[in-house]
């Protein structure tokens, strides 16, 4: 076996090659990540006909294609939602068959996620694998809440959890009767921008081709100070303009008040606003004007 295919079956990425000559399409081979999220054994593709890959695929091997999003049959499922890139391969000499690589991505996740997007306000998205490794996230409250370096690209999710909370946590992703439909939890993270906070979140499994938890998908509708915590009115400020999805900037031009002055409201370097300051403050992010700040000056 040359290293180029040990790489293909070693890849995580499910990946197969497919090979055409005079019209007819057959799969020439397939790796183990394929194999997985189709749930289909090696001989089963190898066996596919012609007709079939080219109904399903709708692919010409001679080109290069990049992002394209389609319909795959699967083992579970009749339909699985994927994104390919094809790859063609160089022709050999005395080999009349053309062929190219698909590495396929399987979409189900992300199309859980908008879903999701439709039904209200989310706060942050995001999959995990079943290690709670951080594969994708979209985060718009990075800015206006974390500290500036402040990542959650490339960790684990339980980093990002309370201590008291990470045993609850892995029970619940690592038991089975829970990761065979969506479920609503709420937990406490670790101290993040110097608070401990509750999230309100929905999680969905991702079944592989087997039936399977490859991953999960998440959405997180709501955040509070956990602990009923003292919490200074410059914070509550960072999150209600997070739960609100609004910058500094765009609060000062919907408010008409200085950029500088919300900087510095939000820094607590102002911590007792003037009372139409605050009240077109709390009016703009639709909450109570003592949610924020206690007291306020004439």
């Amino acid at each position: 076996m040359s290293v180029h295919q040990q790489l293909f079956h070693l890849l995580n990425q499910p990946m197969i090659i497919l090979k055409e000559h005079d019209g007819i399409i057959q799969v020439d081979d397939a790796n183990e990540a394929f194999m997985t999220l189709t749930g289909f054994p090696l001989s089963h593709l190898l066996a596919t006909k012609s007709q079939f890959l080219k109904s399903h695929y709708r692919i010409d091997l001679r080109k290069r294609i990049l992002k394209r999003e389609i319909m795959m049959p699967t083992k579970r499922l009749n339909q699985l939602a994927v994104r390919i890139e094809q790859i063609p391969l160089p022709c050999q000499p005395d080999d009349p068959w053309i062929r190219a690589f698909l590495i396929f991505e399987d979409l189900t996740a992300f199309k859980w996620i908008d879903r999701q997007l439709e039904k209200g306000k989310v706060l942050i998205s995001g999959v995990v694998d079943k290690h709670l490794h951080i594969r994708f996230l979209r985060d718009n409250m990075a800015p206006l809440l974390f500290e500036p370096d402040t990542t959650m690209e490339d960790e684990t999710l339980l980093q990002f959890i309370a201590e008291t909370e990470r045993p609850r946590m892995m029970e619940i992703f690592q038991e089975p009767s829970r990761l065979l439909k969506e479920q609503n939890v709420t937990i406490h993270t670790s101290k993040l921008s110097g608070i401990e906070l509750e999230l309100e979140l929905t999680y969905c499994p991702v079944l592989n081709g087997h039936g399977h938890c490859s991953e999960l998908a998440f959405v997180v509708w709501d955040l509070r100070p956990a602990n009923d915590q003292v919490v200074d009115s410059a914070t509550k400020l960072k999150i209600w303009m997070a739960k609100r999805d609004m910058s500094a900037g765009q609060l000062a031009a919907s408010t008409g008040i200085s950029l500088q002055t919300i900087s510095k409201l939000r820094n607590g370097k102002i911590e007792k606003p003037q009372r139409l300051t605050a009240e077109l403050i709390a009016s703009e992010l639709g909450v109570d004007v003592h949610h924020i700040w206690p007291s306020i000056r004439k």
